[in-house]
């Protein structure tokens, strides 16, 4: 709200300077300015009257919006577990997968532990 209250604070700072400065006598400034005045309020009062369509429709975007993210969702946990619901996948599949994680990650570390056996004989060497 900082920057819409700055932004009207400038509009009237400078209308009021426009104002100070124009060519037009005193009253054509005020017609001038109980006219323009007019047209805001009545503006103001036509968004008034159509905040309540305005909201109705943003709720229906959002929640059109979240239904579309909650279908793509459920697609991609689909997907993720071959093609079964989220509620299909069982304790032991996940059980099974977590194992083949453990496999592959106690792998990884060993080929580790060798190349850096594989560094250490190679300095010692280049030492000696």
């Amino acid at each position: 709200m900082g920057k819409i209250s700055s932004f009207f604070t400038g509009a009237a700072i400078g209308a009021l300077i426009a104002l100070a400065f124009a060519p037009k006598t005193g009253e054509q400034a005020r017609a001038f300015v109980a006219e323009k005045a007019g047209a805001v309020a009545g503006e103001a009062k036509d968004f008034g009257a159509n905040l309540p369509a305005n909201l109705q429709e943003a709720v229906k975007t959002a929640t059109s919006k979240g239904q579309e993210f909650a279908a793509d969702a459920t697609a991609k946990v689909k997907g993720a577990t071959g093609g079964a619901p989220a509620s299909a996948v069982t304790d032991d599949d996940l059980r099974e997968k977590i194992e083949a994680a453990r496999q592959r990650i106690a792998a990884q570390v060993m080929e580790n532990a060798e190349a850096s056996k594989a560094v250490e004989v190679a300095a010692e060497t280049a030492e000696a």
